[in-house]
This record gives C-alpha cells, sequence and structure tokens, in this order.
C-alpha cells in the first residue's frame, strides 16, 4: 500500500514536472550500450603531444531510418555504432575500418561528398585526416589519397557547405597550433585548409584564396553560415589567440571570380572580429527574427552570443544571461549547440563546459576539470535561463563537445557529450513537451545530396521559424541531418522551403508530430 502510494506520488511530480516545463535529461548510456573511450592528455610543460581533441557526429550511415552515432578517442581508438532501434545501441561490423587505433582522432562529420545517397565519414587527425566512403552501406573505404583531402595539421574540426553552388560539397578544416611539440611555434603547420569539391571524386586546396596569412590562426570550430541573408554560403572561423594571434575571421561569399572564388574578409566592418581564446560556435535564430546569430565560446573569458541586427553583430551574452566566464563561473567553454530541447519553437542552448583553477602563489592553471555543463532556456523574450542543474545534466565530468539527434525517434531532441580524458555520454529527453515536425531534405541535379545550404521557414502558433542544413557544428562534431521544429501548442504549420539554388516551394497546413522527407524536383521544387 506504501509502496503504491509512494509510486503515486512520484508519477504525480513527473506530471507536475512535466506541465510545468522542468526539462529532464536521462543518462541512459550504460543501458544504451555507449561505452567508447576518450584518452587524452595536455600538460604544457610534459606533454609533448598534448592535442585538444574530441568529436561526436550522429548520421544514418545504413539508411535504416535510426541515426547512428560515430565519436573519436583521441588516443584511444574511434568508434562506429550501430543504432537497433528500441533505445540501443551495438558497435558496427564496420567499425574497425574507422576505427584509427593509431592515429590520435579529433573532430568527425557524416556528409555525402560524392552525391550517391550514402553518407560518408570524415575524420579530423593530429596527423593525416581521412575521408572514408560508404561503399552503399556495406561498408567504409579509405579514399583520402584519391580525394586530397588528407592535410597532417593538428586538426581540431571540420564544416561542408556548397559555397559554389554547383551541387557538390566543399569542405573546410581547422588545425590547431602545433604547440607544444613546436618551440619556437611554426606558424606554417597550422594553416586551415579550404577544399572545393571537383564531382569527380576528388578535391583541389584552394585556401589561397583566403590569404594565406589568414589561414594561421590556431583554429578550432569553422561554420558555413549565410550570415547576410543573400542566398550563398558565407564561413566564419573561431581561432584560439593563445598562439598567433589573427581573431577569428567571417569571409563574406562574393561569388565567381578572383582566381577562382571571391571571398571578403567583412570581420571587422560586421563586429565578428572576436579577437578570444575561442573554441565552439553554432549559429541559430534564436530570437525568431530570420537571421541566422552566432554563439562562440572561449576558453579563458566571457562567451559571446553575436546577435545578428541586419546590418551587424552585436554581443548580447550579458543581457541575454549566457555570458558563463571563469571569474564567477570558473567556466572553460569547448562545444555548444542550438537546440529547441523542450519544442516550445524557440531555439535553447547547450554549453558543454570544464572547470578552471588556478593556485596561489604557485601559479599552477589547470581547465580539464569537471563542471556542471549549461543548459540555457529560450524564453521567448530575447533571453535564457539556465536550467542545467535542474535538468538531471551531470556535474561529475569535464565535457568538451556535445551534439543532438532524437536517436530513439520519439519526437524530442536527446543529446551525446563527449568527456576528455574519459567517454561520452547519452542524455535521453523525457521532457515531454511540445508539438513538432521533422523535416529531411534531399537535393538532386544542382542541389548537394544532403541539401546542405537549403533554409526552411516554419510558421505556427503565430512564430515563424528558420533553419538551415548544417554538416560540423559545436567543436568537432555534427548534428542530425534532419531538421527538428518544436510547434509548442499548435497542431499544424506552414513550411517554405528555400533551396540552395534559390527556387522555393511550400507546404500548407502541415499536421504535427510527423516526419517528412522532401526531395528537391527541378520543376515544382518539393516533392
Amino acid at each position: 500500500m506504501r509502496f503504491a502510494l509512494l509510486w503515486m506520488v512520484l508519477l504525480g511530480l513527473v506530471a507536475l514536472a512535466r506541465a510545468q516545463g522542468v526539462p529532464r535529461f536521462v543518462d541512459v548510456s550504460a543501458a544504451a550500450g555507449i561505452t567508447a573511450t576518450h584518452r587524452a592528455i595536455w600538460d604544457p610543460d610534459d606533454a609533448r603531444e598534448g592535442y585538444l581533441a574530441i568529436g561526436q557526429a550522429w548520421g544514418d550511415y545504413d539508411r535504416d531510418g535510426w541515426i547512428d552515432l560515430f565519436v573519436t578517442g583521441n588516443l584511444a581508438a574511434n568508434t562506429l555504432y550501430r543504432n537497433l532501434g528500441a533505445g540501443v545501441f551495438a558497435v558496427s561490423a564496420h567499425s574497425p575500418q574507422v576505427s584509427l587505433p593509431d592515429v590520435p582522432s579529433g573532430g568527425a562529420t557524416f556528409a555525402d561528398y560524392d552525391n550517391d545517397g550514402w553518407l560518408d565519414l570524415y575524420v579530423v587527425n593530429h596527423g593525416a585526416n581521412r575521408l572514408f566512403r560508404n561503399e552503399g552501406g556495406a561498408g567504409f573505404r579509405d579514399v583520402t589519397a584519391r580525394a586530397g583531402v588528407g592535410d597532417r595539421g593538428k586538426g581540431t574540426s571540420a564544416a561542408w557547405g556548397d559555397y559554389d553552388n554547383d551541387g557538390w560539397l566543399d569542405l573546410y578544416v581547422t588545425n590547431w597550433s602545433c604547440f607544444p611539440e613546436c618551440e619556437s611555434v611554426d606558424f606554417t603547420r597550422q594553416a586551415d585548409r579550404l577544399y572545393h569539391n571537383n564531382g569527380d571524386g576528388s578535391f583541389t586546396d584552394v585556401s589561397g584564396g583566403l590569404g594565406y596569412a589568414q589561414t594561421l590562426g590556431a583554429g578550432f570550430a569553422p561554420a558555413f553560415i549565410d550570415y547576410d541573408s543573400d542566398g550563398d554560403l558565407d564561413l566564419y572561423v573561431v581561432n584560439d589567440k593563445l598562439q598567433n594571434e589573427i581573431g577569428n575571421l567571417l569571409w563574406r561569399n562574393d561569388g565567381a571570380g578572383c582566381g577562382h572564388w571571391c571571398w571578403t574578409n567583412v570581420s571587422a566592418g560586421s563586429g565578428a572580429n572576436l579577437l578570444i581564446n575561442g573554441m565552439g560556435i553554432d549559429a541559430a535564430d534564436y530570437d525568431n527574427d530570420g537571421d541566422f546569430d552566432l554563439y562562440i565560446t572561449d576558453m579563458v573569458y566571457t562567451m559571446y552570443l553575436l546577435r545578428n541586427d541586419g546590418g551587424g553583430f552585436r554581443n548580447r551574452a550579458h543581457s541575454a544571461g549566457v555570458a558563463l566566464n571563469y571569474g564567477p563561473d570558473q567556466a572553460v567553454g569547448w562545444g555548444a549547440v542550438f537546440f529547441d530541447f523542450d519544442n516550445d519553437g524557440w531555439q535553447d542552448l547547450y554549453v558543454a563546459a570544464t572547470k578552471y583553477h588556478q593556485t596561489f602563489p604557485e601559479l599552477d592553471v589547470s581547465f580539464m576539470n569537471a563542471r556542471p555543463d549549461a543548459l540555457f532556456r529560450n524564453d521567448g523574450r530575447g533571453g535564457f535561463v539556465d536550467v542545467g542543474v535542474a535538468s538531471g545534466i551531470a556535474a561529475d565530468l569535464p565535457t568538451l563537445g556535445v551534439a543532438y539527434a532524437d536517436y530513439d525517434r520519439d519526437g524530442d531532441l536527446d543529446i551525446i557529450t563527449g568527456n576528455w580524458n574519459s567517454g561520452y555520454r547519452l542524455y535521453q529527453n523525457q521532457s515531454g513537451a511540445g508539438r513538432w515536425l521533422s523535416l529531411e531534405l534531399r537535393g538532386g541535379f544542382d542541389i548537394n545530396a544532403d541539401a546542405v545550404g537549403s533554409k526552411v521557414y516554419v510558421r505556427a502558433g503565430g512564430v515563424t521559424q528558420l533553419q538551415t542544413v548544417r554538416i560540423g557544428t559545436g567543436l568537432g562534431g555534427n548534428n542530425q541531418l534532419p531538421l527538428h521544429f518544436g510547434l509548442g501548442a499548435a497542431t499544424s504549420a506552414d513550411i517554405r522551403i528555400v533551396w540552395a539554388n534559390g527556387l522555393e516551394c511550400a507546404l500548407e497546413n502541415v499536421p504535427a508530430n510527423q516526419r517528412l522527407r522532401i526531395v528537391y524536383r527541378l520543376t515544382a521544387g518539393c516533392g
């Protein structure tokens, strides 16, 4: 009797929490079979091969409808997990082909670079990067040499985007400094790479179009994003000022010419030229005003929320309540992602963090200490509230990476976190709020197969949301490809799609709580 009464009380509390919108994330790593390890060292005095890198990437590599997961081990082997459904993963039979046990690995992304309908895998390493071609779900083949994308720097992250709208995904790779193994630091060994996809399985290094000196920042994370809403993908690069202080860079895409392609450095004029210890980046229309804003993490000082005001960016981190910093918070920021965890139609924010610690009088500094990550709920009025402690997100590990996906197909977004020198944790979203739509865009003809760069506008409940298909986010990883829209209490939504080539199509009164696969059609636009 007492047990039954207690159980009823607990059920009542859970129902009340959901009604009040209290977030609930549950660590299901063990039950789901996520046991991969991450092994790494960082000690500028003793560790001559210190490598600040991690990777977590979601992608349905076998096209069975369940999104799979790839994680990197840094000094440990990488692991490819196959999603079996029912909340369970198993190490893929193809995992040994991409495990790279003898190569320190960092970031990773799934992308269909050859437009054959199957997600390929790119792994960024300390040493030669690797591109693995998906052999129709039957395994992966190393095609790095043929593709020409095996840069040998200290790779951190990668992003894909069709910057010239020729229907083939291009690639940007950030390299951090060779510190501490280089004394003095050799800046030429940290040059980033911009690769143009030739459409025949090969790429051409076109980094020179950005200006050689401007690729020599200690890079941590890139993002292709149409910040000026002119229909082509621009490029933002987050740099660490610890080595070679060139600051973050925003490149405006100005089209063909200039030898190959015209990129204009608009960092200063746009307000995006942050000279910081930059680590991670994500972009989203967090204020639902129709353009993309940026959140950028910092290793030493305050995080930045750059609100896009149309004519440029303005930092709103303090007024919005997302300015974690090492002073009062002792927070070291790493990866970050925008995602609508409560399906209310407003982009929330997750920030992976570690804790900064300095002892006196020795002045010993360490920054890989455990600290609660931040989960910021968007209040819909330009501000955020940190609900991380109440959400169930663990505070006992230092977190560097984070990526989201609805891995269990229950209509809300779950997250995977990458934890320094430990492993990975899968958090199932059990918040149980709001209706939703999941939209998978598929390209064709002159649109790349993943439809990267295409934009989707969803109007429901008096609010219009904007999202774009992107590959490469946060720090060292990527989220699921399907776009997830929370609809709040709305039972239907109107959808407008602007494909990467500018053609549009619309769907009206689409019922909530369903998954749509929308295929580009050359004449009608949608199919």
